[in-house]
């Protein structure tokens, strides 16, 4: 992870050198770097300390939750060691030489270099070689010490071991080592600078180190800060002023103590830079107050800069802190300056500051950005003392940590644990899109805007190129983090303005000291001349740490900021095809570009940026960005302009050549180059039928042999209602091996000519080899050339466009763009301003009403639709030919509901075997089946039948007793053949089979074509891939159908209450004693029933039948129970009623059936589809009402059950021919299924003897018939009622009765006073019935007259809630709009039941 150079805590963090020593490859050398640089956090707790007693000041035990952060860099800053003193971090205090065991370099090569660099970088403290890839027993170089050093030679050199020798803590390790060595130096360190009177001001020691020559540091290894006695006469001085201080008051006094203020606070930056964050804040604190009291405000503003780091890495580190008594500055310059000192103060804990860092992290939100304003206030009045200025360079850098730091707090919403990983280890942070809500006391991005600018140095020709450029970089990063394109644009562009005239003077000093051309200076002497992931700034030698982005990323961030390019994320190289799927987009994005912003102030910026690319130079941006101008500007250019930009092109490309720089290209500024592609379809071959894996029917339960095809499912009719809605895309099918033609169409519509050197087609799925062919495109012409290649493998392929490579322009993958952008259907509304037009739109329909997104309206474009070309490759496949057939020229007649059979034989000509076969086929009656159930005035009932139809009775079917084919081979011999894997071959080559195909009559069925789609898999069906391709053979046949039996008529007739079963059980003769044929068919119906005793549970159905063909007809209707179940129902029918009769040619017969009545439980289910699907979506044309519907299922769903009991047939008198009745072509009307229902509950009235009368009981009450029983009058009897309840739910029900005279008017019938006498009422409530349950009423009458008398009954339901308890809840289905799918789901109401018998009684006078 690399570091920011401009972080808020950089000042915390240890830098070291990373150099190479040895021979080494450059490679293997950045290689080891990566190595080194993934340890640069070392934590204190896991140093070993020096045991030494003269080394532990900087001991890590003193804060073992302390960590070091190193600073490695490659490169080494000497032109700021002036400011070294007052900023240690920028010292390098370790270097570390790297070397490679692999190339075998001598000791002592390796030990010489190693004291030469000593001897170069004498100001660092400690000094080590790590020999990489080094086995652990190879000899190490053993320097030679001096008497008095009593370091440890063994971490001098450090043998590293191989990555694959490694384990995860090995380099940890060795860093752990290095750094307790460091620690150890800087002890002596530390006491050198201790045993200084003072320390001068960066400015002062920069005039010293000028003007004074460095001193030879043979004998002194550590190299001291810049101090006022390094001169000769420095020690009288120190003593004169010695004795001169007599007083706490006097001048001499003051700078005594104010240069030990110094001295404490570079100890205390000592302190911080080893870990010791605990120590440094405290040493802070004093130097801080020392400095306040003496008013030495530039050393006063570096403590405080310091106590803030130092609360921030305490925060980071999670362990609790107290946050001391902060010396701020006097808000009165003049009062601090009249001050008298006074002595330092012990740092005491605020009110709350003793809790845990969570708790102080809002405090310190609000701390930090006040020690901010205080240290640069002091740092802008030590600017009125000679030589207390603070230099530029570090003040611009200061606002730059502080703006960083309330940068990271604004993105991450707060001081938390990102921002501050971000602010101390340089964690990545980016803003999230939205904020629910804002932390209290975040800075305002003006605020920080505002804070940053304090940065940018005035005049800024007083700083270096390098010194500039790092802080125009460092402003340029904060106001691209918080979204100031615009300013961060102004920034860049004096950025390059200090660049061009710095890089050119760079070229040609470089090229001079090289002795070279200026046009290659930079490319021999300073490496890269493009930005690399190893160098990041390209030609300009930049060091790591002061470099945020390269410059070619700060060239597009300008020219974004200016709508020149549109700054997006880089996609990986795995997502390609997203890429290619959005290209409407980026069209889309192109254009929007053109049409924002000043066109000529877009040119003069990119004029520039190629100014700079040339100055670096680099001939990448070069073409980059005259390509970017061809794409903005496009044809509107002026001729001669865009003539001038492809010369640059050109000019360009020969430079690089003629330099050895290879892959200097570009990308092509035309996205619509191509514009068609066309497969020319091959006169010879025949493409074959895709089809998906899901058409094949699996295996038989029973483990038999696989088979190919099941006859009753259709696999490739279209079915509107089918589960599956995958509709089969016809594709474009080629032939493995086997040269194909496109026909490509490219255009150029600029001034010059392009010349293509090469193109092929782009093509995902299977290799593709195309033979390249080069043209050379004319200005304003659109032409077409033909690409010819073939495919090596089989799969799947698409054509996604073609591979490009144009002149100077790397090879491109351009996708098939058919149509131009739409520019009349643009959004020319304004809805956005600035900067945020150049965002990505979200995109909604047209009709929907707008929607707002991050606070910004989307908009709807009408971007060109990329078109692919997807093509199947398939390997070589059968070829059938229908050879025969057993109808005379193909046309055959039946009659309706008859089947008949013919044979078809079929052909394969070829060599390959056909091992699977799929029968399909079209008929008259499919289209205007799919027509009708297409149509939205169709009701569910409507649909249903149409869905028999088209499924259940298909007019032809594929007949095959064992469901293979017979095989006949060239030699005729019928064999069963078996391919590959185990796979049936159902058609071997060169031979024939025959296949039977079963024709049922059905009214309007003139037409059909038998369709055999065939194909050669060679692999069992479990292995197949998910499509599969066959070809078809189709034989078309002529049917005609002829009318046979009509259905003319259907009733439904209930029986009297007084016909008796057994009354009919015997023979009935008539006067002549012959017996009644009619009565005695009559007779076998009823003794067929099988029951006697319960006649309401029978009706009578009539059926009148016509016959329409010229022929007597023998028509047979067979009646059987309802079945029970599934099973039942579509199994054998067990002894069924049977009744037939011959009809003759156009006579109508009617047939009289015994039916058993029907109960449902649910007869207002919702009428199902047997497709599987519903009507969604279908706005029908009726809306019927509740009743309507009700009525309609109840008609729907108890012809459905009669149609269970029923079937007929007919057969030719004197022929063999017969087929179905269609029996379906009847409806009920609401009487009919009054008659069919069986009601939900049951009532049954009956008169029973008293249980106290003595007499006879059978000569006082005799039951005449059912429902009609004889009675005496003045006798005792019981009323028994007797209810079943047939429904699924409890129900709670009112029993009334209501006797009347027999015969007579309704207001004489209910008269019965003096007639009739009841023991009870004639309404009472009953107890619940449960599911299934009955109950029995009794109730004492006695007659009182002769006459006949009839008593009805009727049961009425009581509301559940009336009573107290819980109301059932119904569960309702409700669709997407809340409203319920079925309106009779779930609707009971409260019911009522009138009893179908009537009980009659005939009273006779008591004897």
């Amino acid at each position: 992870m690399s570091l920011d150079g401009l972080s808020y805590t950089a000042a915390s963090r240890m830098r070291a050198l990373l150099c190479p020593i040895g021979r080494i490859r450059r490679s293997r050398f950045l290689e080891f770097v990566e190595r080194v640089q993934l340890e640069n956090i070392i934590r204190l707790g896991d140093i070993a300390p020096d045991p030494k007693p003269n080394r532990t000041m900087f001991s890590p035990q003193g804060f073992p939750n302390g960590q070091i952060v190193y600073n490695f860099s490659t490169s080494h800053d000497r032109d700021h060691e002036y400011l070294e003193p007052f900023e240690p971090h920028r010292r390098t205090f370790l270097v570390i030489a790297i070397a490679d065991f692999t190339e075998g370099n001598p000791e002592e090569i390796l030990l010489a270099q190693f004291e030469d660099l000593r001897a170069i970088y004498r100001r660092a403290l400690f000094h080590t070689c790590l020999i990489f890839d080094s086995p652990s027993s190879a000899p190490l170089p053993s320097p030679k010490m001096r008497a008095n050093d009593d370091r440890d030679t063994s971490k001098f050199f450090i043998p590293v071991p191989t990555k694959r020798e490694s384990r995860v803590t090995t380099m940890r390790t060795i860093m752990c080592d290095i750094t307790a060595c460091l620690l150890s130096e800087f002890t002596g360190y530390a006491r050198t600078l201790q045993s200084l009177p003072t320390i001068e001001s960066p400015l002062v020691s920069g005039l010293a180190e000028e003007s004074t020559p460095t001193a030879p540091g043979g004998s002194n290894r550590l190299s001291m800060p810049s101090i006022a006695g390094a001169s000769v006469m420095g020690g009288l001085q120190q003593q004169r002023m010695s004795m001169q201080a007599f007083g706490s008051g006097t001048t001499t006094e003051r700078a005594r103590i104010r240069g030990k203020g110094r001295i404490q606070i570079s100890i205390a930056e000592l302190y911080l830079l080893t870990g010791r964050t605990t120590d440094a804040l405290k040493e802070l604190v004093e130097g801080a107050n020392v400095a306040k009291n003496y008013n030495d405000h530039l050393w006063h503003g570096k403590a405080l800069d310091g106590i803030g780091i130092c609360l921030v890495i305490l925060a980071y580190l999670g362990v609790d802190f107290q946050i001391p008594n902060i010396p701020f500055p006097p808000l009165d310059a003049k009062a601090a300056s009249k001050s008298t000192p006074t002595p330092p103060k012990t740092p005491t804990p605020i009110e709350g500051g003793s809790s845990a860092p969570s708790v102080d992290l809002q405090q310190l939100l609000e701390l930090i950005p006040e020690i901010g304003n205080s240290v640069l206030n002091l740092f802008n009045r030590s600017s009125n003392f000679q030589g207390e200025s603070i230099p530029q360079l570090c003040f611009s850098e200061t606002v730059i940590r502080y703006s960083k730091f309330m940068t990271a707090t604004y993105l991450a919403n707060g001081l938390n644990t990102k921002s501050l990983s971000n602010i101390v280890i340089s964690y990545p942070l980016t803003k999230p899109e939205t904020i629910e809500k804002r932390a209290p006391g975040l800075p305002e991005k003006r605020d920080i805007s505002a804070s940053v600018m304090r940065a940018y140095p005035n005049p800024i020709e007083a700083l270096t190129v390098l010194d500039a450029s790092k802080i125009l970089g460092g402003i340029s990063s904060v106001l691209g983090s918080i979204g100031f394109q615009r300013k961060k644009a102004m920034v860049s562009r004096e950025l390059i303005r200090i660049l061009i005239p710095g890089l050119i003077q760079a070229r040609v000093v470089g090229a001079a000291g090289a002795g070279v051309h200026p046009a290659a200076g930079l490319s021999a002497t300073s490496g890269p001349l493009v930005a690399t992931p190893r160098s990041p700034s390209g030609g300009l030698d930049i060091m790591e740490d002061e470099v945020e982005i390269g410059i070619m990323g700060l060239l597009e961030d300008m020219c974004a900021a200016y709508g020149i390019l549109r700054k997006e994320a880089k996609a990986p190289k795995d997502k390609v095809t997203e890429r290619e799927k959005n290209v409407g987009d980026e069209i889309v994005a192109e254009n929007e570009l053109r049409a924002f912003g000043w066109p000529a102030l877009k040119i003069h910026v990119l004029r520039s940026c190629m100014s700079l690319c040339e100055a670096l130079p680099d001939f990448h941006g070069v073409l980059k960005f005259t390509a970017q101008l061809l794409k903005l500007g496009g044809s509107d250019l002026a001729k001669e302009e865009q003539i001038k930009l492809a010369t640059n092109i050109s000019r360009t490309i020969s430079a690089a050549s003629k330099l050895g720089l290879s892959g200097v290209q570009t990308s092509y500024w035309d996205a619509f180059l191509l514009r068609d592609i066309e497969l020319v379809e091959s006169a010879i071959w025949k493409s074959p039928t895709p089809h998906g894996r899901h058409e094949l029917v699996g295996e038989e339960e029973s483990g038999g042999t696989p088979v190919p095809i099941l006859s009753s499912k259709n696999p490739f009719i279209y079915n509107p209602f089918g589960k599956n809605r995958d509709t089969v895309i016809a594709e474009q099918v080629l032939v493995q091996n086997e040269l194909a033609e496109f026909k490509v169409t490219l255009q150029n519509p600029f001034d010059f000519d392009v010349e293509v050197e090469s193109i092929a087609l782009d093509v995902t799925g299977v290799e593709f080899e195309t033979e390249k062919q080069g043209v050379v495109l004319s200005p304003f012409r659109t032409q077409q050339l033909s690409i010819f290649g073939k495919a090596s493998q089989p799969g799947n392929m698409t054509v996604v466009g073609c591979k490009i490579k144009v002149f100077g322009c790397v090879e491109q993958s351009f996708p098939i763009l058919t149509e131009g952008f739409d520019f009349g259907k643009m959004d020319i509304k304004i809805k956005r301003m600035g900067l945020s037009v150049l965002e990505a739109k979200l995109h909604r329909p047209a009709s929907a009403v707008s929607k707002r997104a991050s606070g910004k309206l989307a908009a709807m474009q009408a971007a060109p639709t990329p078109k692919t070309i997807p093509i199947s490759v398939v390997e070589s496949q059968p070829l059938v030919v229908a050879q025969a057939s057993s109808l005379p020229q193909s046309a055959l007649m039946v009659l309706e509901g008859e089947r008949k059979t013919f044979n078809v034989v079929f052909k394969n000509v070829t060599a390959v075997p056909v091992d699977i076969i799929f029968f399909s086929f079209q008929d008259s009656t499919t289209t205007q089946l799919q027509a009708a159930l297409a149509s939205k005035d169709m009701q569910p009932s409507e649909i249903y039948e149409y869905e028999i139809l088209l499924l259940k009775k298909r007019a032809l079917i594929w007949k095959n007793e064992k469901d293979k084919a017979s095989l006949t081979s060239s030699e005729d011999t019928s064999t069963e053949l078996v391919g590959k894997n185990d796979s049936p071959i159902l058609i071997p080559p060169q031979s024939t089979a025959n296949f039977d195909i079963e024709v049922l009559g059905k009214p309007g069925l003139t037409n059909a074509s038998v369709q055999m789609d065939y194909g050669y898999l060679g692999v069992p069906k479990d292995q197949i891939g998910p499509k599969f391709y066959t070809r078809q053979a189709v034989l078309p046949i002529t049917v005609t159908v002829n009318a046979s039996i009509e259905l003319v008529r259907v009733d439904f007739i209930p029986f009297a209450t007084s016909v008796d079963f057994g009354e009919l059980s015997g023979p009935v003769e008539g006067e002549d004693g012959a017996v009644n044929e009619k009565n005695e068919q009559y007779r076998r119906l009823i003794r067929q029933a099988g029951v006697r005793s319960a006649p309401s549970e029978y009706c009578l159905m009539t059926l009148d039948l016509r016959n329409a063909w010229p022929q007597p007809l023998k028509v047979t209707l067979q009646v059987r129970e309802p079945p029970k179940g599934t099973a039942e129902e579509d199994g054998d029918w067990i002894d069924p009623y049977e009744t037939s009769d011959t009809i003759q040619a156009g006579h109508q017969n009617r047939f009289v059936l015994l039916v058993k009545r029907v109960h449902l439980a649910n007869p207002t289910a919702k009428i199902p589809s047997l497709s599987g699907s519903q009507r969604q979506f279908v706005v029908s044309t009726s809306k019927p009402t509740a009743v309507q519907e009700r009525l309609s299922r109840e008609a729907f769903w108890f012809r459905e059950e009669i149609l269970k009991c029923i079937r007929g047939t007919w057969a030719e008198v004197g022929t063999a021919r017969k087929g179905e009745v269609e029996l379906r072509n009847f409806r009920l009307s609401p009487r009919m299924v009054e008659t069919v229902r069986v009601d939900d509950v049951g009532i049954k009235m009956e008169v029973v003897p008293c249980e106290e009368a003595d007499e006879d009981k059978d000569a006082l009450l005799q039951k005449a018939a059912p429902g009609k029983f004889m009675l005496e009058t003045d006798r005792f009897y019981n009323l028994r009622t007797t209810i079943t309840n047939r429904t699924s739910r409890e129900i709670l029900p009112i029993l009334r009765l209501s006797p009347s005279l027999r015969n007579q008017h309704i207001s004489a019938a209910l008269d019965l006073s003096r007639r009739f006498a009841f023991d009870g009422l004639l309404q009472q409530a009953l107890r619940r019935i449960p599911p299934g349950g009955a109950t029995s009423v009794e109730m004492g009458f006695v007659v009182l007259c002769r006459g006949e008398f009839e008593v009805t009954a009727g049961v009425e339901e009581v509301r559940i809630g009336r009573w107290g308890m819980e109301r059932e809840q119904e569960q309702r289905k409700l669709g997407p709009d809340g409203i319920p799918e079925d309106v009779l789901e779930g609707v009971v109401g409260r019911m009522s039941w009138v009893g179908r018998e009537v009980l009659t009684m005939v009273v006779r006078g008591g004897g």
